[in-house]
Parts: C-alpha cells; structure tokens; sequence
C-alpha cells in the first residue's frame, strides 16, 4: 500500500519507493524520528522480510560505529548473498564498501594512499578546466538538462582520468556505471542483473587493457600508483578496486550537485550569498551534502542478535542507517529543514563515520566546490524549468532523473 501522507506511517511500513516518499522523504524522516525512530520498514530486498529503519542522528552515528552491525550477510546466514561466478560479483566481492575486518582493512589500505588531500590538490587543476569545458557550451543555450550536461558527465570524465583512461574514452564510463549502480539497488529484475553482467564485464575488458599498459610504461594515475605499490596484487582486487572507485565516485557526486543546485535556486538569497564569496567554501558544499544528501541511506546487517530502543534486532536483520533523515535531527541541527551556507558545526553523517568512512570524501568536496565554482554566474540566470522534479527510483541514493534549467524570463 502507498503512502501518500507521513500520517499513513501510523498505520503502514514505510517505503522507500512510494512515490510519495520518492518526491519528498523529509514529511517521512520526521514522522519516524519522533514516533519511531527505530522502525520496521519495507526493504524491497526479495532475501530480506524488511529493514530496520535507524532515523534519529545520535542512534545513526552510534550504529555507523557499533561491530554488532556489518557488511557481510554470508558472516551470520550461509545462503544469503550466494557467491555466484558472474563476473560482476566477482569483482564486487573485492569492492571494501561491501567487506568487513579483516579483509575490509586490506583492501581500504590499498588504494587509500591514491585520495590524500595532497592528491585531491594536485588534481585539483585538471578538474576546473573539465568543469570549464563541460559549462561552456551551456551558456549560449535557452534550455539543457543539467544531469546530462553537467552532472553526470563532470564526476565520470574526472574519476576516469585519475585512473588513467584517456579524456576521449570517459564517455564510455557513464553507461557502465550506471548499470553497476543499479547492481546495488533493491529492485533487481532480471534484465538490470543482465545489463550489469555485461557493463562488468565490458568496463573489467577495458580496464584491463589500461592495467597491461601501465604494467609496460606507468604514468601518473592511480593505476600505476596502485600497481607500483603493491606489485603483488592480484587482477580481481586491482579491478575491484577500479570498479567501485568508479561506481562510488559517480551517482553521489552527480546527486550532489543536481540536488545542490536545487537547493540553491529554491534558496535565492543563498544563491546571493555564494555567488558573492571568492569561491565556494567546503563548508557549503557540506551543508548541500546535509540538506538534500545525494546518499539518503547505508545499510548492515546484524551480526548476532541486539536490543535496541527496547526492540529486537534479529541476527542477520537488514538495517539502513537514514542519513537524510539523521541530517535533518534537530537534536544535532539548529533549523535542519533550513538551508544554511555558513552553518559551523556541520556534523552531517553523508560521508558515513567509522570504518566505513567515504575514502572520497576529500575529491567529493573538492569536486562540488569546483563545479559550482565555475557554474555559479550561469546559476544566477536560471530556473527551474519544470515544477515537479521526477526522481530516480532509487534507495540508497537520492537525485532526479532529469533536471531541466532554463533562462529567467
């Protein structure tokens, strides 16, 4: 049954693909926060009964931290989560977003030196002029598409270039990672398994021709940083590693900015605001990231049974830790339904905390900072072109699926 109201909440499982809900979770958010904050939802897993709903910032932050909770359903049910020989989840059994200690820790270790600050800085220059390169065009239009113009387009050619494809070739990388991204989703039929079956397997063909050439000659990507600091990895962890830098670098980003351009034309004296510092701060880029974040949820299972809020988790329970609904909590946040450029302190939990904590979260900032920099004077000239905003039917992340700006009359 739909939900159409929060109201409807006391009544029904919450949902996170109602369309109400996909328009606009924050009625939602709210009502769970302050009538059941830990709630028994649907999950749209077809191996999972629901989902444990965690909507409240201080139960969140503790649950991010809490080793009762993990990533890895096969540690506490033999059958979930079956290993298959496709070669999608071959690859993703390497990807650390998806693993628990100790393997976790190995394979975060091996890339994490490739997204220092120091690196995001150097590269920093190369994602202006792709920024600069991608805007040009829309200045002399009435109309365009920011997700297919900008949005999509920016975080795909920077995280390929990083890993060293060649500027002509980023194109490739847009549709692939899409089809990986809805690997991830709850609503797997089986022409989207399909569909990410062959962009895995045609992205891993690609990129090992990349590896091979590195191995010759290497340059200054993260490729050949990895190959040349661990000459021992293995090809399934290189391209694990490739794979979900790519998969976890693209839609959140691309989210990030369409949801922060939003938040920002719905908000024109923010716009003001921004538009008249020197460069935009990290810390705006935080607060888009807290108002409308791009990565709505997380989600573990229970490792062995837990009381909590005096209900029972079972051992082996699906549990989505809400990070839109945390980054809204009034405990943590002064006015949370506000947009506030300048808000200090900004705990939000979008780039999650504990062992799990984004290793993007340094090129994620950078790259929103960028973009808007060079996008911020076009900004001031544009609207939104249509009043209802049609939304990806996704979970764990939050964006449209188009969004059509236009000239102010």
């Amino acid at each position: 049954m739909g939900l159409e109201h929060p109201d409807a909440l006391a009544m029904h499982r919450f949902d996170p693909l109602a369309p109400a809900v996909l328009a606009d979770p924050y009625p939602f958010y709210a009502w769970l926060r302050e009538h059941d904050p830990l709630h028994w939802g649907v999950s749209g897993d077809a191996e999972a009964a629901g989902c444990w709903m965690v909507t409240r910032y201080d139960d969140a932050l503790a649950l991010l931290k809490d080793e009762r909770f993990g990533r890895e359903i096969k540690q506490v049910e033999a059958g979930r989560g079956a290993s298959t020989q496709d070669e999608a989840a071959v690859i993703m059994r390497e990807w650390m977003v998806l693993r628990d200690p100790p393997v976790h820790t190995v394979l975060r270790g091996l890339v994490h030196r490739a997204f220092t600050p120091q690196v995001i800085e150097r590269w920093t220059p190369r994602m202006a002029a792709i920024a600069a390169e991608l805007v040009a065009p829309c200045r002399d239009l009435r109309a365009f598409d920011l997700m297919t113009a900008l949005a999509l387009p920016f975080p795909v050619r920077v995280v390929a270039e990083m890993l060293g494809v060649p500027p002509e070739d980023a194109p490739l990388f847009t549709p692939w990672t899409e089809a990986l991204a809805a690997l991830i989703e709850f609503e797997q039929t089986p022409e989207v398994v399909a569909q990410g079956n062959r962009a895995m397997s045609e992205l891993a063909d690609y990129l090992r021709g990349v590896i091979a050439e590195r191995q010759r000659q290497p340059q200054d990507d993260l490729i050949s940083a990895l190959l040349l600091d661990n000459p021992e990895i293995s090809e399934p962890v290189l391209l694990g590693a490739c794979t979900q830098l790519l998969f976890g670098g693209n839609a959140p980003v691309a989210y990030l900015i369409a949801n922060g351009v939003m938040a920002l034309l719905r908000n024109p004296e923010q716009l003001a605001w921004l538009a008249a510092q020197p460069g935009t701060p990290t810390i705006a880029v935080d607060e888009l990231m807290r108002f409308d974040s791009s990565v709505q949820m997380t989600f573990r299972y229970a490792l062995r049974d837990v009381v909590w809020r005096d209900k029972f988790i079972g051992r082996g329970d699906l549990v989505a830790i809400v990070f839109g609904a945390a980054n809204r909590d009034a405990r943590q946040f002064d006015a949370p339904d506000c947009l506030n450029l300048h808000r200090t302190p900004n705990r939000h939990l979008s780039l999650g905390q504990g062992i799990h904590y984004c290793l993007g979260a340094a090129l994620a900032r950078t790259e929103g900072r960028v973009l808007l920099d060079t996008l911020l004077s076009l900004l001031l000239e544009l609207q939104l072109a249509e009043e209802r905003i049609p939304y990806a039917r996704t979970v764990a992340v939050r964006g449209p699926e188009r969004l059509l700006l236009a000239r102010a009359a």
